[in-house]
């Protein structure tokens, strides 16, 4: 019995060595101890995030990006949730983001990690170490301090709140912003990337298209309905009392005052849109150009007009002006060269239908696209139609 209680005691002694040989393990010991006696103990939960904020802190300024700061929303959240939830330790992340971004739209970015430790500083050595952290998309950090039997746990959360879509903020910088989708009311970050003639802002969700942007003269981005100017051609007159005569009149003097130019031409490589008291001052432009000149002076004019964004199957992306009188429409196209001073021969919608085929279409109030999900080149045989066309009015 006695040589069965000395080997005991040898065992016991040989476990404590181990443990307290390293200093580590001894304080991880330490710890355990400490919980079995102050397990009851309060968390300080602002004391644990000031620590950890610290230490992150000083590495992401090691490296050269921006502090990360508290974010006292998603704080609260955490905590709103932590009441409702018996084990911490076992919540699912994907599940967590979808609940923070419901209550929070703008919070586009995040990235979550869940530690558990024996100790704070443990926790704290724990999220030092994850490169989420080090991430520069990210401005704040969200921390909720918890027991898990006897070690302590840590759910952090990294967030970027994103101001909502601006075409004022966007002029100041392209993004990130963040948008809600007027469909499906899904919401998105969006970045304008480049410069470019047009820009469509369509869902990821689901993947309609919902605005239409481009670059003025000047590089500042604007809604596409807000480059009509309410223009009129200036000495235009007609006395002759007959719509149709009136718009191949309009359509001539265009053709006959504006040279197509394409906007690399400019010299700057740079493509854009201009308005039309701009085009007509120039007395030049590409098809976009020229094609709000000539909508915006038939509007003026009293007969209804629309821009046209597609395709031309002889030509390729391309822009073009449709107008109606009653039940008749026609296609308009602005970049023709004329040889002659008669007035150009009206081409019926449906005649062109095969060879013209828009995704888009614009006009003074709003935009309008194509329903259904995009997907190939399609003919179309009224511009007008409420069915084929998705309206969506500008703010």
């Amino acid at each position: 019995m006695i040589r069965f209680a000395a080997i005991g005691l040898l065992c016991i002694l040989g476990v404590l060595i181990y443990w307290f040989s390293d200093t580590a393990r001894a304080r991880s010991v330490s710890s355990v101890f400490d919980h079995l006696v102050n397990g009851s103990s309060p968390i300080d939960q602002a004391g644990f995030e000031k620590s950890v904020l610290r230490s992150l802190n000083e590495k992401r300024e090691a490296l050269g990006l921006a502090s990360l700061s508290t974010d006292p929303e998603i704080s609260d959240a955490l905590g709103r949730m932590a009441s409702t939830r018996d084990k911490l330790a076992e919540v699912e992340l994907e599940s967590l983001f979808q609940a923070l971004r419901a209550e929070f739209p703008s919070a586009q970015f995040l990235s979550a990690t869940i530690q558990l430790n024996p100790s704070d500083e443990g926790l704290v050595g724990n999220l030092h170490d994850w490169e989420d952290a080090d991430d520069p998309r990210y401005q704040t950090l969200s921390t909720l301090i918890f027991r898990d039997g006897l070690r302590k746990g840590c759910l952090a959360v990294l967030a970027r709140k994103l101001p909502v879509f601006d075409l004022e903020l966007a002029n100041q910088g392209r993004g990130p912003f963040f948008q809600t989708c007027p469909h499906c009311e899904a919401t998105h970050s969006v970045t304008l990337e480049g410069e470019s003639r047009s820009v469509i802002l369509s869902c990821p969700a689901c993947q309609l298209p919902y605005d239409l942007l481009a670059a003025d003269s000047l590089g500042r981005i604007d809604r596409a309905p807000r480059f009509f100017e309410g223009f009129q051609i200036p000495g235009f007159s007609d006395s002759s009392g007959n719509p149709e005569d009136t718009l191949r009149k309009i359509w001539a003097t265009v053709l006959s005052h504006c040279t197509y130019r394409h906007d690399t031409a400019n010299g700057q490589g740079v493509e854009s849109w201009k308005r039309p008291s701009e085009t007509w001052r120039d007395a030049e432009g590409d098809c976009e150009d020229t094609s709000i000149l000539l909508a915006d002076a038939l509007l003026s004019a009293g007969i209804d007009a629309r821009v046209a964004v597609g395709w031309n199957t002889h030509i390729g992306e391309h822009a073009w002006c449709v107008a109606r009188i009653g039940d008749q429409q026609w296609i308009l196209e602005s970049t023709l060269q004329r040889e002659d001073e008669s007035l150009p021969t009206l081409r019926k919608v449906a005649d062109g239908a095969s060879e013209y085929r828009p995704e888009k279409l614009f006009d003074r109030e709003a935009l309008y696209f194509r329903e259904g999900r995009p997907g190939g080149q399609r003919d179309c045989s009224d511009y007008w139609s409420a069915e084929d066309w998705r309206k969506l009015v500008q703010q």
